[in-house]
């Protein structure tokens, strides 16, 4: 949703987004979607839908709120919780959360839940986590290539099939971490704000305000709690500016410590 009205393209630009919006809702099940009523007129201040909707349980809401990214680690390997459980949990919390502030481009829970069911089987045969990351949830930006799904710079033109993993998704992959959904961008990668053809990202503390930018997405899902951790690009100010704008932290490391190999990319881009 929206709080104003946002401009319309061509009659060629809206029946392929109208395509695009139709192919996402369609992956998801009627019992994570909130009543059309509170979509419609949203108080300003979107922080505790989430924990107090009744689409999560008092389980999941703890998985999702109780943890940072190490604590849920830690849980994982105990058997606290299993893989299962936990991606589970952020799925539904990421899709109630994109329901109120347009934060996702992509959400592809029950791949992110097969990889999840194999961790598990791992770690009861093993007794031990495959690797440093194993159960963790992960959210990425939509330009970073996920085998089996699309990545775009934000407009039509540039949406690509994706064949296989870029670097970084490989790498956290194989460490056990677990992708589920991707998060909405700006135009063109390079901008303060995020709005796309997916639609305008909201604020989730006050919807009257912008999440932020090009990272917004993901700032927004993070902020409520939709993600314990997430992948961006920032150039200057991607991933901070959002950050601050939603109340996380975000952090840019050194030119070329993580890699740009098979995304789609900005001159120059640098990655967080």
């Amino acid at each position: 949703m929206v709080t104003s009205a946002m401009p319309r393209g061509s009659a060629d630009f809206e029946a392929k987004r109208t395509t695009l919006m139709q192919a996402f809702a369609a992956k998801v099940p009627a019992e994570y979607r909130l009543p059309p009523e509170l979509i419609q007129n949203p108080p300003a201040d979107l922080s505790r839908i989430p924990s107090t909707c009744g689409k999560l349980t008092d389980e999941e809401i703890a998985i999702t709120e109780n943890y940072d990214a190490v604590g849920l680690l830690q849980a994982i390997a105990k058997k606290t919780y299993t893989a299962v459980a936990v991606i589970k949990a952020f799925s539904k919390r990421a899709i109630i959360a994109h329901q109120l502030t347009c934060c996702l481009a992509q959400w592809f829970m029950e791949e992110a839940v097969k990889q999840a069911t194999a961790l598990d089987a791992y770690l009861e045969t093993h007794g031990k986590p495959i690797g440093p990351l194993h159960g963790l949830p992960v959210s990425i930006k939509d330009h970073m290539h996920i085998a089996g799904t699309f990545s775009s710079q934000g407009c039509f033109a540039s949406i690509v099939k994706d064949q296989e993993d870029c670097k970084v998704v490989a790498s956290l992959r194989s460490q056990g971490a677990i992708f589920y959904c991707k998060t909405n961008q700006p135009q063109s990668l390079m901008h303060l704000e995020t709005d796309s053809h997916w639609g305008r990202v909201l604020n989730p503390y006050n919807i009257h305000l912008s999440a932020g930018g090009s990272t917004g997405g993901e700032a927004a899902l993070i902020a409520l709690r939709g993600s314990v951790m997430g992948i961006g690009t920032d150039i200057g100010g991607s991933i901070r500016a959002p950050s601050a704008f939603c109340g996380i932290y975000g952090f840019k490391p050194t030119s070329s410590t993580l890699s740009t190999e098979g995304m789609i990319t900005a001159p120059h881009l640098q990655l967080s």
